[in-house]
């Protein structure tokens, strides 16, 4: 009877610990243009925004922000992200998922990256 319990006291703890939303970005519905980018379905944990960062000849650096759209905690749908500068056709984006740091509503160097087990909480886009 005691493992039992003991059993249940664990399956009913990673239960509550898988119902706590973590922060991430869906691919589905993930698209880009050479002006904007559409993240379909997002979660935060957080107030924040969802930056959009060129990227380096690679394709898996993150670079200079060309675009950033403010998100709110919970889950947020249809995103749009204008960008600031126009993204060429076959290049690689990395939209990444930022956490409100001074309160004060505006995108700044204070609002650092979300992070999860596996790094910052991002997506990579190819623009069409």
């Amino acid at each position: 009877m005691i493992r039992h319990g003991a059993a249940l006291a664990a399956a009913l703890t990673l239960g509550a610990l898988t119902a706590h939303a973590a922060s991430m970005i869906s691919p589905d519905g993930l698209k880009a243009s050479e002006s904007a980018v559409t993240v379909g379905a997002v979660t935060a944990e957080k107030d924040g925004y969802l930056v959009v960062h060129a990227t380096d000849f690679t394709g898996t650096i993150p670079g200079t922000v060309i675009g950033h759209a403010p998100v709110k905690a919970g889950e947020n749908t249809g995103v749009a992200i204008t960008l600031e500068r126009k993204a060429k056709a076959g290049s690689k984006l990395i939209v990444m998922l930022h956490e409100e740091g001074n309160n004060d509503t505006t995108f700044d160097s204070a609002d650092k990256p979300a992070t999860s087990g596996r790094g910052p909480v991002q997506q990579i886009v190819t623009v069409e």
